[in-house]
């Protein structure tokens, strides 16, 4: 049998975006992947879409506007998480082997 999908709420670059995500233990904890792409999301809400209606996503969204002080603006973002942090090690990583940004010379005309 496969596995449930679920229709998700999450936060994408701050702001709230749907995606079709299924569940998956990782390590101790739960954790939530997006089929199509292979991302980790963080779910804000969810819906499995075998019990889906059609007021799903106003319903979701209403959770989230419910909750959208300290509960939304704290939440982890699907690419905050990583982002930052893997440019600054490529950035360290290039430059380590002497490939990071070389200052250009310029002819004087």
């Amino acid at each position: 049998m496969a596995e449930p999908l679920f229709l998700i709420l999450h936060k994408v670059r701050g702001e709230p975006a749907f995606d079709i995500a299924h569940q998956l233990d990782i390590g101790d904890e739960i954790g939530w992947i997006i089929p199509t792409s292979g991302h980790r999301a963080y779910p804000f809400d969810k819906c499995n879409l075998s019990q889906l209606t059609a007021d799903a996503p106003s319903t979701m969204m209403a959770s989230m506007t419910y909750d959208y002080g300290n509960a939304w603006r704290n939440h982890p973002d699907h690419y905050e998480q990583s982002t930052p942090t893997f440019r600054q090690a490529a950035s360290d990583l290039l430059a380590s082997l002497g490939l990071g940004q070389k200052q250009i010379k310029r002819r004087k005309l």
